[in-house]
């Protein structure tokens, strides 16, 4: 296994190396309401602009980084056009002059049409001084949705994360190699290795509560980040993507869970989950470029890391691997701490924005958040190996 037939390197791990700002002059417009998008929702004007502008070509656009860019502006428009007057005023139907081109740059690249992880994390960064480090503080969003600095540290937070666990993948194909080989020293090494990467992570998602407001996150962000379709939803048949479809299409929305990294973990150390967990998250992958996608399924396909420290003697290698465990339960664990003071605290106000009502405690992918983050923490801990006396 080589990380570039996966498109994934050590530097940027999933995240896109040096993603593109603008567009060229043709697709100026997109470049326009991308720029403005905040400024024209809080206005009121985003459908206004977009119900004015006319098919542009998709088929312009010229290699990967320009249509992966073109997919960030368009789904970042879609989602304002739908929810700029809250869910009591979604349209029905996306206007051809987004959905043609959307659809057709999502079918090129292989990633749904609609808001996602792939589009505002992994090619949604830019570095304020580019030749410092990507600190926190160094990283910005190319385009952001309403909520100003709390909008953007969150999805920079959710960034510096990516690239904290780029290093990740080198690892985990190595520990594969180890235990394929019964190289056990390697093995523990790189287990060592992953372990610290996990905690990396964990100490990012504690800068999450700087600069992130709770209620600026669930009353103003949150709510461009939602899918269409489904119970409880506005439209719960989906939306109609004029000139694609006369039929509604229903399309889950952004999620940690279409995030590659701990999709990774769990398929390298074996942690499979309850079936209907497990199908969500698979669904998720449809979410991923496909390339990152296939990447985790040839770890698991090729993983035999837990099997192998299952039958080894060696109680230094089993604390190892249970370690590894440990350090993702605990990332887990903290990360529904998170989702409860972010999502499930605010939704239970008396005082929520009545604007969207409707996404009340599920999380913008459509997951009923407390319950599924709790059963794959459980199933993680079910993962763990007999250490012996």
């Amino acid at each position: 296994m080589k990380l570039e037939d996966f498109y994934v390197c050590e530097e940027f791990g999933f995240m896109l190396p040096d993603p593109l700002r603008t567009l060229p002059d043709y697709f100026g417009q997109w470049n326009y309401l991308a720029e403005n998008l905040t400024s024209l929702i809080l206005q009121k004007q985003l459908r206004e602009e977009v119900d004015k502008m006319p098919v542009l070509d998709h088929n312009k656009l010229k290699g990967y980084r320009q249509l992966r860019l073109a997919h960030l502006q368009l789904s970042m428009i879609s989602s304002a056009y739908i929810w700029q007057e809250g869910d009591k005023g979604v349209p029905k139907v996306l206007p051809e002059c987004v959905a043609v081109p959307w659809y057709k740059v999502s079918e090129k690249i292989d990633i749904k049409p609609v808001v996602c992880h792939p589009d505002m994390v992994l090619c949604n960064w830019t570095l304020l001084e580019p030749h410092k480090p990507r600190t926190l503080e160094n990283l910005r969003c190319l385009y952001t949705f309403p909520g100003g600095m709390d909008s953007n540290w969150f999805f920079m937070v959710t960034a510096r994360m990516e690239f904290d666990f780029a290093p990740a993948p080198k690892y985990i194909i190595d520990a594969i190699k180890a235990s394929d080989t019964e190289d056990t020293e390697a093995l523990i090494q790189n287990l060592i290795l992953i372990k610290q990467v996990i905690l990396h992570m964990k100490e990012t998602l504690k800068n999450m509560h700087e600069l992130v407001s709770a209620g600026v996150f669930y009353d103003t962000l949150r709510p461009f980040l939602s899918g269409w379709g489904g119970e409880g939803s506005p439209f719960p048949e989906g939306l109609i993507y004029e000139g694609i479809s006369e039929e509604p299409i229903q399309m889950s929305g952004g999620s940690a869970a279409q995030s590659s990294t701990l999709q990774c973990l769990d398929a390298a150390f074996g942690v499979q989950h309850e079936t209907s967990i497990q199908k969500f998250l698979l669904k998720m992958r449809d979410h991923m470029p496909s390339a990152h996608k296939k990447f985790i399924e040839t770890i698991s396909e090729k993983s035999s890391i837990r099997s192998y420290v299952q039958k080894s003697d060696d109680k230094g290698l089993k604390q190892c691997f249970n370690q590894v465990l440990e350090a993702m339960i605990d990332f887990r664990s903290y990360h529904l701490q998170v989702v409860t003071k972010y999502v499930v605290i605010m939704s239970n106000r008396q005082t929520r924005n009545q604007d969207y009502e409707s996404l009340s405690k599920k999380g913008t992918g459509g997951t009923s958040l407390l319950p599924f983050l709790k059963s794959i923490r459980q199933s993680t801990t079910e993962k763990l190996v007999e250490q012996g006396n």
